[in-house]
C-alpha cells in the first residue's frame, strides 16, 4: 500500500510539477512588472513595458515553428546519440537567428522612426539581439520537453530568464531608465542558453550554432512556414494596435495599457498550464473509434477545471480594476478601464476552452 501511494504521488508530481513551475515563473514575471512600475513610474517605465511586450509577443514568430520541429524530431535523433541532437538543434538555432535578425531589424527601423528628432540611439540595436535570445530559449525549452525532460524545459525555457531579470531589476532598476532595463532583460535571456550548456543534459553541450546545409535550410523553412504564419497573424493583432497607441498616445497611457495586458497574460499562462495536464487524456480520447464524445468530455472537463480556480480572480479584476492597477502605483489607476476590458475578453476566451 505504501509503495502504491508513493508511486501515485510520484506520478502526480511528474504531471503537475512543470505546470506549477510555469505558474511560478508567471508570478515572478508579474513581480518584475510591479518592481519596474513602482521604481520608474508611469512615464519612465512606458518604453520598457512597450518594447518588452512587443519582443516577448514576437518571440514565437522568430522561432518560425522551429520549436515544434525540435519537439517532434529530437526523440528520434536522441536514439542516434547526443551529438546528432546537438548538431540538429545548433542548425535550428542558426535558422532562428536568421529570422530573428530580419524581424529585429524591422523593429530597429521602427524604433529610430518613432524616436523623432533625437534619431538613432544605441539601445535601438537591442531588438535583434533580444528577440534572438528569446527565440533560442523557446527552442531549447521545447527540445528539452522532446527529450522527456519537461521540468528542465520549463526551468531553462522560462523560469531561469525571468528569475535572473527579477533579481537584476530589484538591484538596478532605480538607477536605470527604460533602455537600461531593456538591456537587463536582454541579458537575462542571453544567460539561459549559456547556462544550459553547463546543465545536466549532454545533448546541449555540443556546438551552440552550426550552419545547416542548403537543402536542410530550405526544408526547415518550408516545414515551419505554416506555424510561422499563424504566430505572425495572432501576434500582429496585439503588436499593431499597441504600436499605434505608442505612436499616438502619451507615455503614461502606453504604460497603463501594457501593465493591464501583463495582468491578463497571467490568466493565459495559468490556463495553458491547466490545459497541458489534460493534453495526454485528450490525445488518447481522439484515438478511439468514435472520438467526438470522449474528446468533448475531456474538453469540457478542461474548461471546468480552468474556470474553477480562475473565476474568482476574473470577477475581481472586472469588478475592482482600480484596486488591481494600484499594485503598480497610484498613477496606474487610470488604466482600470483597459484592464476591465482585457479581463472580460480573457474570460470569454477561457470559457471557449483550450485551443
Amino acid at each position: 500500500m505504501r509503495l502504491f501511494a508513493l508511486s501515485a504521488w510520484s506520478e502526480l508530481v511528474r504531471i503537475f510539477l512543470p505546470s506549477t513551475l510555469r505558474m511560478a515563473g508567471a508570478g515572478i514575471q508579474f513581480l518584475c512588472t510591479i518592481i519596474v512600475a513602482r521604481l520608474l513610474g508611469e512615464h519612465e517605465s512606458a518604453g520598457f513595458f512597450f518594447w518588452s511586450s512587443v519582443l516577448m509577443t514576437s518571440g514565437p514568430i522568430a522561432t518560425y515553428g522551429l520549436e515544434q520541429i525540435a519537439l517532434r524530431n529530437v526523440p528520434r535523433l536522441h536514439e542516434a546519440g547526443s551529438e546528432k541532437v546537438g548538431e540538429f538543434l545548433a542548425s535550428l538555432r542558426v535558422v532562428s537567428l536568421f529570422v530573428s535578425f530580419l524581424i529585429g531589424f524591422g523593429m530597429t527601423v521602427y524604433a529610430v522612426f518613432s524616436e523623432g528628432p533625437r534619431g538613432f540611439q544605441l539601445w535601438h540595436l537591442l531588438p535583434p539581439l533580444t528577440i534572438s535570445a528569446i527565440a533560442v530559449t523557446l527552442i531549447n525549452g521545447e527540445a528539452l520537453k522532446g527529450l522527456a525532460r519537461p521540468v528542465a524545459g520549463v526551468v531553462y525555457g522560462h523560469l531561469i530568464p525571468v528569475s535572473i531579470f527579477c533579481v537584476l531589476s530589484l538591484l538596478f532598476a532605480n538607477r536605470l531608465g527604460s533602455p537600461g532595463i531593456l538591456t537587463l532583460y536582454t541579458l537575462s535571456y542571453l544567460t539561459a542558453p549559456l547556462l544550459l550548456r553547463f546543465g545536466p543534459v549532454p545533448d546541449f553541450r555540443q556546438k551552440l550554432f552550426t550552419l545547416p546545409r542548403w537543402e536542410s535550410f530550405k526544408s526547415v523553412l518550408k516545414e515551419g512556414f505554416a506555424v510561422f504564419c499563424v504566430n505572425l497573424f495572432s501576434s500582429f493583432t496585439f503588436i499593431v494596435p499597441l504600436a499605434l497607441v505608442e505612436l499616438t498616445c502619451p507615455p503614461a497611457e502606453v504604460a497603463h495599457l501594457t501593465t493591464a495586458y501583463r495582468i491578463t497574460i497571467l490568466f493565459y499562462v495559468l490556463a495553458s498550464s491547466i490545459h497541458g495536464v489534460f493534453a495526454p487524456e485528450m490525445s488518447r480520447a481522439a484515438e478511439g473509434p468514435d472520438p467526438l464524445r470522449p474528446v468533448l468530455r475531456v474538453y469540457l472537463k478542461a474548461i471546468v477545471f480552468t474556470l474553477a480556480p480562475l473565476s474568482l480572480p476574473l470577477v475581481f479584476g472586472i469588478a475592482f480594476p482600480e484596486l488591481v492597477m494600484s499594485v503598480f502605483g497610484e498613477a496606474f489607476k487610470s488604466g482600470a478601464t483597459a484592464l476591465r476590458l482585457l479581463v472580460i475578453i480573457q474570460a470569454i476566451a477561457l470559457s471557449l476552452g483550450p485551443v
